[in-house]
């Protein structure tokens, strides 16, 4: 019984591998691990949504990423010290035109722009920038003075992220 459960995993595994399943690693890459950045701590693991079912997680907005060309959106949560969670968004996008048009849809009223990839604004709890064929959204839950800065330490580390996975 036990090798024939062994044969039945191996099996899979191997299954797996000859669809061409993805390891999260590179994925997950893209985003800091725990003090990282510092104060910031990663909380659970990396989600991925597909353009097929990127409506599961963010219902409304969903065709709108997939008009741009959305390929798949990474996202993973976020703990600044013990006041501040937030939630880090990289969506994948087909081409550069893709974050272009999702930024040019949000309004740019009451936000500060930023040096930071290739366009980016702040918005007191939440930050968006594009940076070649990414979009990143990073989203805190609550209002403070220290937000904002603390939103601009990890989007310049997704930043950096990013740029090594355009590089290999």
């Amino acid at each position: 019984m036990m090798r024939s459960r062994s044969a039945s995993m191996l099996a899979v595994a191997f299954l797996l591998l000859g669809c061409g399943a993805k390891s999260d690693s590179k994925q997950a890459s893209v985003f800091p691990e725990s003090n990282e950045v510092s104060g910031w701590s990663k909380v659970g693991e990396t989600r991925t949504f597909e353009a097929s079912n990127l409506w599961q997680y963010i219902d409304g907005d969903a065709e709108k990423y997939i008009r741009a060309g959305v390929q798949k959106t990474l996202t993973a949560d976020y703990r600044y010290g013990d006041s501040i969670e937030a939630t880090a968004d990289v969506h994948v996008m087909a081409t550069a035109d893709g974050p272009r048009s999702i930024m040019d849809s949000e309004s740019a009223a009451d936000s500060q722009s930023l040096a930071l990839g290739d366009a980016a604004r702040l918005y007191g709890a939440s930050l968006i920038f594009r940076k070649g064929r990414y979009f990143v959204r990073l989203v805190a839950y609550k209002q403070s003075p220290e937000v904002g800065k603390a939103l601009v330490e990890l989007a310049r580390r997704i930043e950096r992220k990013l740029e090594q996975q355009v590089s290999k």
